[in-house]
């Protein structure tokens, strides 16, 4: 180890405090890495994955059905729900090192007498960007490793850039079958890798942490549990799947992304097979999670937040997993509170959500105020405003923009431009920075199943204005006071790719 019951009909207002306790309730903060909210909730014929463990807790607590992640990877979404600001205020978008710009709400907690403990399979969380800030105990199974680190393949051609030049690129197009003896060499050692990493390690170092710890306290725990991140197992769900289709299925994302046709050749129903049943895995960590909770009689004085901290793309606007677009599949994800029962929420919010809102809703509970009302609104906001207006955003850039990994790869394609989704009422709309143009959906459905309007720059500048011009403008403010991040190390830029950020 690396240290590194029903829910009541009528809530009370926001404002309200919560009865007396002998201390603040702990707080347990589980993140299911790359699970999207479609994948979450009832539904027939394996179109979901199965989580009776989070249906319970959903039964307990507070369901919200229109959670956005603040943006479609893994570092800026986790910065913004441990701050409360959107990545166009903390800056944090890409591999650079340091503390957080700002108080977490970890080391808020710490502050306040809350012990503090990180449990994580995702090893950026304990790579030094400034995650693991606040935390007195770190547990992982591996600490910031670099991309050479992680399999023999990548060891002997971590140094070599002919796997991602422009004429292997062109080959394989051409020539398709040429992934597979690719994908034979080092699928399998990626699986052994996740495998290492999403054992039952950190939830024996979880219950050895509770038993080891001062009682008398409360504790903040967070979890990320990479289940549901690449690769997947291949599971048909009845239809027959070739051999040589189930070689594409095993396809890393940078060919998926870069190689023009290659999507069309993969199974993508049999990979959400897969996916569904990585999340299962994950569900069942987390019931095991609620057994260690009880087994110390903490189970009834624990607020509890499960969530995501984006989702993931199975060719959907021809996007590959995450790290690029800004399709629902990528930026709506699940989002259960379940608190003890000397608190009460309602069964439901409604109203669009952000993560930015989890530290507040913390804050309040530890205060000993509820943590939200009817709106999902929180008495006791973590910063002192709100982190946006009345609009949901999620940033959509490429993963690994500032690190030029993509660039003269099919700059066309609008997954590979800067994006910004704004979601309100019954409609999202998706600004492309670098064009001007906007797409809108209006109505209800999947807009990852329908065509946009769409809007060319002159024509929605008003719709821009409307709607984007605050975050905009915030994104300039914080460029004038830091230095815009040029090309990365090329270490750095390899690091992407560890985990498929290309």
């Amino acid at each position: 180890m690396t240290p590194a019951s029903s829910s009541p009909s009528a809530p009370p207002p926001a404002g309200a405090a919560a009865p007396p306790t002998a201390r603040p309730p702990n707080v347990l903060f589980v993140l299911w890495d790359c699970v999207r909210a479609k994948s979450i909730g009832p539904s027939a014929n394996g179109s979901v994955a199965r989580t009776p463990v989070l249906d319970g807790l959903a039964r307990r607590g507070t369901r919200f059905p229109r959670a956005v992640a603040p943006a479609n990877w893994t570092l800026p979404s986790h910065m913004s729900f441990l701050t409360g600001m959107y990545p166009n205020v903390h800056g944090v978008r890409t591999f650079q090192r340091g503390t957080a710009p700002t108080e977490t709400i970890t080391s808020w907690l710490r502050r306040r007498g809350y012990e503090t403990g990180l449990f994580t399979e995702m090893v950026h969380l304990v790579g030094g960007y400034g995650l693991e800030d606040g935390f007195d105990h770190r547990a992982a199974r591996r600490a910031g490793i670099s991309d050479e680190e992680r399999t023999v393949v990548n060891r002997l051609v971590g140094h070599a850039d002919v796997l991602y030049s422009a004429s292997v690129r062109r080959l394989v197009e051409r020539l398709p079958p040429l992934i597979v003896p690719m994908n034979a060499v080092n699928h399998p050692q990626e699986i052994a890798y996740k495998r290492e990493v999403c054992g039952d390690a950190m939830l024996q170092e979880f219950d050895g942490w509770l038993g080891a710890r001062d009682a008398a306290r409360p504790f903040f725990a967070f979890f990320n549990f990479v289940d549901g991140h690449e690769p997947y197992p291949i599971v048909p769900n009845g239809s027959r799947i070739g051999p040589l289709a189930r070689w594409y299925a095993r396809t890393p994302r940078y060919y998926l992304l870069a190689v023009d046709g290659l999507q069309r050749l993969v199974p993508w129903s049999a990979l959400v097979g897969g996916y569904h049943a990585s999340i299962a895995m994950a569900d069942a960590k987390l019931g095991r999670m609620m057994e260690t909770l009880g087994r110390h009689g903490e189970s009834d004085r624990t607020f509890i937040i499960v969530t995501a901290d984006h989702g993931q793309s199975f060719g959907e606007g021809q996007n590959v997993y995450h790290g690029c677009g800004a399709t629902d599949s990528i930026t709506r994800v699940p989002l259960v509170v379940t608190p003890p029962p000397s608190l009460s929420v309602p069964s439901e919010v409604q109203r669009w959500t952000s993560l930015c809102d989890l530290p507040s809703w913390i804050k309040a509970v530890a205060s000993g105020r509820v943590p939200f009302g009817e709106d999902g609104r929180a008495p006791l906001p973590f910063r002192a405003a709100a982190p946006a207006g009345p609009d949901v955003y999620s940033e959509g850039a490429p993963a690994s923009d500032p690190n030029r990994s993509l660039t003269g790869v099919r700059p066309g394609e609008l997954w590979n431009h800067r994006l910004l989704a704004a979601y309100l009422e019954e409609r999202k709309v998706v600004l492309d920075q670098e064009t001007g143009r906007l797409y809108e959906w209006n109505g209800p459905g999947d807009p990852d199943a329908r065509s946009p309007i769409v809007h060319e720059a002159g024509d929605g500048a008003v719709l821009r204005r409307e709607l984007f011009s605050a975050y905009e403008e915030g994104d300039r403010r914080r460029a004038g006071m830091t230095s815009v991040p040029g090309p990365m190390p090329l270490e750095l830029d390899r690091r992407l790719r560890s985990w498929g950020y290309d």
